[in-house]
C-alpha cells in the first residue's frame, strides 16, 4: 500500500471520460483498477465470512471515487498531478487499440505526447493532493435516460 504522506493517507481516483462507450469505460476501469493496485495503492482486506458461513475474498480496503471529465481536461489533468507530486496512470486510446503491450510499447514509443488521447486516469498520491486535482469534477453517472415519445 502507499505510504501516508506527510501523515496524510494516501488516496486513488478513478477519472473517466462519459462520453466513452461503456465497454470502455468498464475497460479502462478494470485496467487501471489493476495497474493501480499493483503499485500499490491499496492492500487488500482481510477474507470475511457471512452469516451463513459462506466465504468472500478480500477487496481493497480503500474507497475509490469514480469521476468524470472529458478527454481534455484529462490530459491536462495528467500533466497537473506530475506537477503535484501525483502518481497518474493513463488509459490511453494507444492501450485500448494495442492487443498487446509490446504493441502499445511501440504505439508509445513512435506518438508525441500531444498525440495520444487519454479516455481514463488513475490518481494516487497524498489525499490532500489528489483531493486538489479532483475536487472540482462530478462523480461518474449513467447519462439521463431519452424520453419515449
Amino acid at each position: 500500500m502507499l505510504p501516508e504522506i506527510g501523515g496524510v493517507p494516501p488516496r486513488c481516483v478513478l477519472v473517466l471520460d462519459p462520453d466513452s462507450p461503456r465497454w470502455l469505460i468498464a475497460n479502462a476501469a478494470a485496467v487501471l483498477g489493476a495497474s493501480a493496485g499493483a503499485a500499490g495503492a491499496a492492500a487488500l482486506g482481510p477474507d470475511l465470512t457471512d452469516a451463513s458461513g459462506g466465504h468472500w475474498a478480500g477487496i481493497a480496503e480503500i474507497v475509490v471515487p469514480v469521476l468524470a471529465a472529458p478527454p481534455a481536461e484529462l490530459a491536462a489533468l495528467r500533466l497537473a498531478a506530475r506537477d503535484a507530486g501525483v502518481t497518474a496512470l493513463a488509459f490511453p486510446d494507444l492501450a485500448q487499440a494495442s492487443p498487446t503491450y509490446a504493441d502499445y510499447a511501440e504505439a508509445v514509443a513512435r506518438t508525441p505526447t500531444d498525440g495520444v488521447g487519454v479516455h481514463a486516469l488513475a490518481l494516487l498520491g497524498s489525499g490532500n493532493a489528489v483531493r486538489r486535482l479532483t475536487r472540482h469534477l462530478p462523480a461518474l453517472t449513467d447519462p439521463a435516460p431519452v424520453p419515449v415519445p
